[in-house]
């Protein structure tokens, strides 16, 4: 058998081997030695994938039978073949396609495709979603030092560190009043004193002097963020309005709630007994009465406590010892952190504290009224009592409804109104005509000194530094204030408008000397007297 004998074309033969998959080296050796010997057979390795010859050998004929099998060129025949095993060996070596890979490499049948279900949200978790997020980075302007800065500011503590003038002060126990001023809340939620409820005033109204409970919360926040941190108030404060929640300590609740910035020293004070019951707020007696009372205001204040709970000198119902076992027991639940009293004179005053001391516990403020035309506090002694027993004199009507302002004279009655009231006779305001004329000689001298001092001041400081913004208009509504400070009493003014919270605050930084203390004396001593100078 011969190859010449059966002679296959080029095509032919590519396809014989390609269709049925096999090399050459299917030949036997015996069938190979058939081959005419003019024939020079080789055997050539296909190249693999890597570069190194196939294990199997592939029959290949030399150059001179080309003419045999109607090749032009045996190498085109081993070509490719070479690339069919490269094809193959690629094939082979690669990583079998994943589940997803098929299912979506494999067409689905038309009869298979349905129409899409309406989605149910309901099973859908939303708040899970995934976060999609994009290959591109947003962009963000370039910050300043300024913004900067004020996120950093933002970042700290909102609450305001007010100046406290009076730090140093000595005390007459460990409860401190910053500055040594308060204020009193006892027009708050009283329609008589010109209250309002609602939230719009009209011109008429505010001409009129009404105001509303914004206009509180407005005075409150001047005060607070300012060192007028100790706030006075009592159940029996705008008591008409308890009802619609527009009582004193309402009001003032809310305005601790809506101001977290400071937080404020409140003092409140037991109803008088028997008013109580005539405002038909029901009759208390023994200790029990005195707690429930004080819980029913912190209810009304919003708070677990008070700073300071005081109780008045009425004659209360119960056992001799009643008042004191009830603030103790205040005291024990922690319903205030110090007790005072109201109104007391000097003795029973000391037989309070006595009773406070038997239970472990000591008395802290006594309030009553002083003023430049009430000085009955300070000349029976009870001031100086009050620091004997180490006890602070707390002065409420420290302006004594306005006749220590120096404002309403005998020549100014209505008090610069156009058109006002006189709210004192003209033979009432003719008596304290000495002391009014010695006020505003006073002012003039407080108001030089000040100006000087403050010249002084700003000298010492270095460029750039400022010294603390200290009042130097001065007004004798600020002397008279003032004067009751330098008797060692804490002052707690009515507020009730933004002018006079700033009244108040304008009396912050300074304070009346020896001299100026003396000449006002003389004054109200004259004045009471009826001695004209």
């Amino acid at each position: 058998m011969k190859f010449a004998s059966a002679p296959l074309s080029f095509g032919g033969l590519v396809a014989f081997a390609l269709g049925c998959h096999v090399s050459l080296g299917f030949m036997t050796p015996g069938l190979l030695s058939t081959a005419p010997a003019a024939s020079k057979v080789r055997f050539v390795g296909a190249p693999s994938s890597t570069g190194v010859r196939s294990k199997s050998s592939v029959l290949c004929m030399s150059d001179d039978d080309d003419d045999d099998f109607g090749f032009e060129d045996d190498d085109a025949l081993s070509k490719l073949i070479g690339k069919r095993d490269v094809i193959r060996a690629t094939k082979e070596d690669a990583p079998p396609p994943s589940p997803s890979e098929t299912q979506t490499q494999t067409p689905v049948p038309d009869e298979e495709i349905s129409e899409p279900k309406d989605l149910d949200l309901s099973d859908l978790d939303f708040e899970n979603l995934p976060e999609f997020k994009t290959k591109r980075p947003t962009r963000a302007p370039k910050k300043s030092k300024e913004d900067k800065k004020k996120k950093d500011d933002e970042a700290e503590d909102d609450t305001i560190n007010y100046m406290d003038y009076m730090a140093d002060y000595d005390d007459e126990n460990e409860f401190h009043i910053p500055n040594r001023i308060g204020f009193g809340t006892a027009a708050w939620g009283d329609e008589k004193k010109g209250f309002k409820a609602g939230k719009k005033l009209k011109k008429k109204a505010k001409k009129a002097g009404r105001y509303l409970a914004g206009d509180l919360q407005i005075s409150y926040d001047t005060l607070m963020e300012s060192g007028i941190v100790f706030a006075d108030t009592s159940e029996s404060y705008g008591r008409a309005l308890e009802k619609k929640s527009l009582s004193a300590e309402h009001i003032l609740g809310r305005c601790v709630d809506e101001n977290v910035r400071v937080d404020p020293l409140v003092a409140s004070t037991f109803a008088n007994p028997w008013m109580h019951i005539l405002e038909g707020g029901g009759v208390r007696f023994g200790r029990r009465g005195v707690v429930n009372a004080l819980e029913q205001t912190c209810e009304r204040l919003g708070v677990s406590g008070v700073e300071l709970y005081q109780v008045p000198s009425a004659l209360y119902l119960g056992f001799p010892n009643a008042l004191a076992d009830g603030l103790s027991e205040c005291l024990d639940k922690g319903l205030c952190n110090y007790v005072g009293v109201c109104n007391m004179g000097k003795l029973r005053m000391k037989s309070m504290a006595r009773k406070m001391d038997k239970r472990g516990a000591s008395l802290t403020s006594n309030q009553f009224k002083f003023s430049l035309t009430n000085r009955k506090a300070w000349k029976s002694g009870l001031i100086d009592a009050c620091k004997d027993l180490g006890v602070i004199p707390i002065a409420h009507t420290p302006l004594d409804g306005g006749l220590a302002t120096g404002v309403y004279t005998n020549t100014n009655p209505s008090g610069g109104k156009a058109g006002g009231k006189f709210p004192y006779e003209l033979k009432t305001l003719n008596k304290w005509q000495p002391l009014t004329s010695m006020m505003q000689t006073v002012q003039s001298k407080v108001k030089t000194r000040l100006q000087r001092e403050s010249r002084e001041e700003n000298s010492r400081y270095k460029r750039g530094a400022q010294p603390p913004n200290i009042n130097t208009d001065v007004t004798t509504t600020q002397i008279a204030i003032n004067y009751v400070v330098a008797k060692g009493c804490v002052p707690i003014p009515g507020v009730k408008t933004v002018a006079q919270a700033e009244e108040v605050l304008g009396c912050l930084g300074w304070g009346l000397n020896d001299e100026e203390v003396q000449l006002l004396d003389s004054a109200a001593e004259a004045a009471e007297k009826g001695i004209k100078l």
